[in-house]
C-alpha cells in the first residue's frame, strides 16, 4: 500500500507532523513517499503539479492514499481533476482549500483554483477533510465548504492554527487514524466476504459429497480423495489425447 504525502509552501518533508507521519506508516508497512515540491518559496502550480504527476506515474491508484497540506491540497485537486485512470483508494486533505485564499496569488504562481470539487469527487473512493477553526491561512469556512462539496468526513482540530510545528502541531494521530481506519474498514468487509465465500463452498462441497456417496454407495474412501482421483484420471487421459494429436 502506497502513501504520497504532499507539503504545502514555505515546507519540506522533513517538518510539522510530517516526519512522524512517515514513521509511523512505515511501522505498519505502508510505503511512503514524501516528494520535494520545487522552489516552496515561491511555488508554480505547473512545476508542481508536474512533480505530483510523476510520482503518481508509477502507482497502481487502487493502492495509494494520497496526503496533502495546506497548498499540498489543491495541488492534489488539480491531479485529480485530470485523472482518467482507477480510483484512488483514499485522499486526506489538511487545511485544505480549493478556492482563492488570502495572499495566494502574492506568493505562488499559476494558482488560478478553476477546480470543480464535485467533478473531483469520483476520483477517489474515500476523503477526508481535516481543518482547525483558527486557522489564520486557510479560513476553516473553505475547509468546511470542501468537505461538503467533496462528501468527504470532516476531522476538526480545535486551537491548533495552520496545523504547523509554528503552532506545536508535530504530531497529528487524526491523519494516522483516517489511514488506519480505512484499511480496519477494508479488512473488516473483506473479511465478511471471505466469510462468505467460505460458506457457499462449504455447501458446494457438501453438496458434491452427498452426490458422490449416494452414486457410490460402496465406497469405502473420502469421497473427495475419491473426487480429487477421478480429476487427475480425467486430466492425464486430455493430456494423452493432447499429446497423440500434436504428433
Amino acid at each position: 500500500m502506497n502513501i504520497v504525502l504532499v507539503h504545502g509552501w514555505m515546507s519540506t518533508p522533513d517538518q510539522h507532523w510530517f516526519p512522524w507521519l512517515r514513521r509511523e506508516l512505515e511501522g505498519r508497512g505502508y510505503n511512503v513517499i514524501t516528494p520535494r515540491m520545487p522552489n516552496p518559496v515561491k511555488p508554480n502550480k505547473k512545476l508542481w503539479v508536474e512533480k505530483l504527476k510523476s510520482v503518481l506515474a508509477d502507482l497502481d491508484p487502487q493502492q495509494t492514499m494520497l496526503i496533502g497540506h495546506s497548498l499540498g491540497t489543491p495541488t492534489i485537486l488539480y491531479c485529480l481533476q485530470d485523472h482518467a485512470g482507477p480510483q484512488f483508494l483514499k485522499v486526506v486533505l489538511v487545511s485544505g482549500f480549493a478556492r482563492k485564499i488570502p495572499l495566494l496569488d502574492k506568493v505562488t504562481e499559476g494558482y488560478d483554483m478553476k477546480l470543480d470539487p464535485v467533478r473531483i469527487r469520483p476520483k477517489a473512493e474515500s476523503w477526508t477533510c481535516i481543518h482547525a477553526p483558527n486557522d489564520p491561512i486557510v479560513p476553516f469556512g473553505e475547509g468546511k465548504r470542501l468537505a461538503k462539496r467533496l462528501r468527504a468526513n470532516l476531522v476538526v482540530e480545535k486551537k491548533r492554527g495552520h496545523l504547523t510545528q509554528y503552532y506545536g502541531v508535530v504530531k497529528l494521530p487524526s491523519a494516522l487514524k483516517s489511514i488506519s481506519g480505512e484499511m480496519q474498514e477494508r479488512f473488516k468487509k473483506n473479511g465478511v466476504l471471505l466469510e462468505e465465500v467460505g460458506m457457499r463452498l462449504e455447501s458446494v462441497m457438501d453438496s458434491i459429497d452427498d452426490f458422490i456417496r449416494k452414486t457410490h454407495p460402496s465406497l469405502k474412501i473420502d469421497p473427495m480423495i475419491f473426487l480429487r482421483g477421478m480429476i487427475l484420471k480425467q486430466i492425464s487421459k486430455q493430456r494423452t489425447a493432447n499429446s497423440k494429436r500434436h504428433r
